[in-house]
């Protein structure tokens, strides 16, 4: 599709990537994507003082897609640079998961990951790229599915939009650039934009889908019949289970497996244990070193 080449002139533009450290979901529920949301809407709002002078706000979000375990944004610079804006994003965040869930630690990646963008024309093909992410995993198949993206506000579908969708469009028409997001990028057009570099899993799961699941995975059908298991084969596939997306609270409720045994079978230490092939039969030192083994020693992942 043929484009006018276009100079974007603002400066402080960028694409940016917040990323669940090892891979670690990020959200769990909808209230969690709904709370990133607000606050990346707080930091967009421009303040009144008593003399009706409106401050600048925090930062300009021109696109958003909140992923399982990362998000996308581009985001233009404004009263605070991009590593203000980023630190302010995760450390709010990371206080109300951790103590939502009770936890403590890092939630996201130390670094985040970012890259200026340049030109209209790139600008562009960011928005396209962020805003297809869900289609990639096949998390729906159109963009009107898919809630935690910006794509809804350019459409007119989200009452709390704060993007500055209409900047976008006061430069491209809002059927051209539904055009353009509907276009697949080219491979070419693809090089050099940051990845995430690993595929979402779904995650959200029916009971029923879950149980699926566990059928395929060792062939019990109940809870009953699962726990009759020994329990090294049930941590197995409970991390199985856990790789495809399933989080361990739902994986304990399902199977009736006690929180704290599938919580340690879907550790990253776990993790390591089974890609070695540490798979046996339990003896008394493994199950003193699962009772036991200090918090710090594994990574729990939480219910997605």
């Amino acid at each position: 599709m043929a484009r006018t080449a276009r100079t974007h002139s603002d400066s402080g533009v960028y694409h940016a990537i917040l990323r669940g450290v090892n891979k670690q979901q990020i959200f769990e529920c909808t209230e969690d994507y709904q709370r990133f949301l607000n606050i990346l809407r707080t930091l967009t709002v421009q303040e009144q003082d008593e003399s009706g002078h409106r401050s600048k706000p925090n930062c300009v979000v021109y696109a958003y897609c909140l992923m399982g375990n990362h998000v996308h944004l581009l985001i233009k610079e404004s009263s605070e640079t991009l590593a203000q804006i980023m630190k302010r994003i995760s450390s709010s965040y990371v206080y109300y998961y951790n103590h939502k869930y009770g936890r403590i630690g890092h939630l996201f990646q130390e670094r985040f990951k970012s890259q200026p963008v340049g030109d209209w024309d790139y600008f562009l093909t960011l928005l396209r790229y962020i805003h297809q992410n869900p289609l990639k995993p096949h998390l729906v198949t159109s963009l009107r599915e898919y809630k935690w993206s910006s794509w809804l506000e350019y459409i007119g579908q989200e009452k709390n939009a704060f993007c500055a969708t209409n900047v976008v469009l006061s430069r491209i028409s809002l059927e051209e650039l539904s055009n353009l997001i509907a276009e697949p990028l080219a491979e070419k057009e693809e090089e050099g934009l940051l990845d995430i570099e690993e595929t979402p899993v779904k995650t959200c799961y029916s009971d029923e889908e879950i149980w699926h699941v566990l059928t395929n995975l060792c062939g019990m059908t109940t809870a009953a019949e699962f726990q009759q298991l020994p329990r090294p084969q049930q941590k197995l596939y409970l991390w199985e289970a856990h790789t495809k997306g399933i989080g361990p609270r739902a994986l304990s409720r399902l199977t009736g497996v006690p929180y704290s045994v599938v919580q340690r079978a879907t550790s990253a230490e776990n993790d390591k244990r089974l890609q070695a092939g540490m798979v046996c039969e339990s003896t008394l030192e493994d199950e003193d070193w699962y009772s036991y083994c200090s918090p710090d020693e594994f990574e729990p992942y939480p219910e997605y």
